[in-house]
């Protein structure tokens, strides 16, 4: 094959690439992601321990679904496991050992989103993240466990490619004011009705 073959082949490929169906403007979608977290170590020091050792990160995932009122607006539903924090050091002088912070969460967002071409598109999206933290460790020899909730902002950014109008891959990063933040790098599916 010459050159001009292939570059022709390539522009043809690709001009079947980007003329897939339009995703529907409307309607109910789902899916399931999953990823990194990486938690602030503030959300451990000085709460439950005084000087030590915290690793943040670990793996999540999320279970989502929503509704698009246009090809531009959504508002969107989560369930969210935000991984573990694992720290060890010492509280007011005694040893903590096996320190384990593990956060769950219900987020509400608004998305909206930028379709560039049928097949490609950018969203942003804000809302309100409902969490609860479930802290264990052992202090001084002796169990400790704890527990604490609240509602925080939550934003993301991401993009997804919609192989037809049902299906895509949705990559996205969002931030939750959980505690002191927590932040979910994640890749996943997305299905449209």
């Amino acid at each position: 094959m010459n050159s001009r073959t292939l570059i022709a082949a390539a522009v043809l490929g690709l001009g079947a690439l980007m003329a897939s169906p339009q995703v529907p403007a409307q309607g109910f979608y789902m899916g399931a992601s999953v990823g990194t977290t990486d938690a602030d170590d503030g959300s451990v020091i000085p709460d439950l321990i005084d000087s030590g050792s915290v690793d943040g990160k670990d793996s999540g995932f999320k279970i989502f679904g929503g509704y698009a009122f246009t090809q531009s607006l959504a508002l969107e539903f989560a369930y969210l496991d935000l991984g573990k924090i694992s720290y060890s050091g010492t509280f007011g002088g005694l040893p903590v050992t096996g320190g384990q912070i593990e956060t769950t969460a219900f987020n509400f967002s608004a998305v909206g989103t930028l379709p560039l071409n049928p097949s490609f598109s950018l969203f942003a999206k804000a809302g309100v993240l409902f969490w609860d933290a479930k802290a264990r460790d052992t202090t001084g020899g002796t169990p400790f466990s704890a527990s604490d909730d609240g509602s925080d902002l939550s934003l993301g950014l991401g993009a997804t490619y919609h192989f037809n109008k049902n299906l895509g891959l949705r990559a996205e990063w969002e931030q939750f004011d959980a505690g002191d933040g927590i932040s979910l790098l994640s890749v996943g599916a997305v299905y449209k009705f």
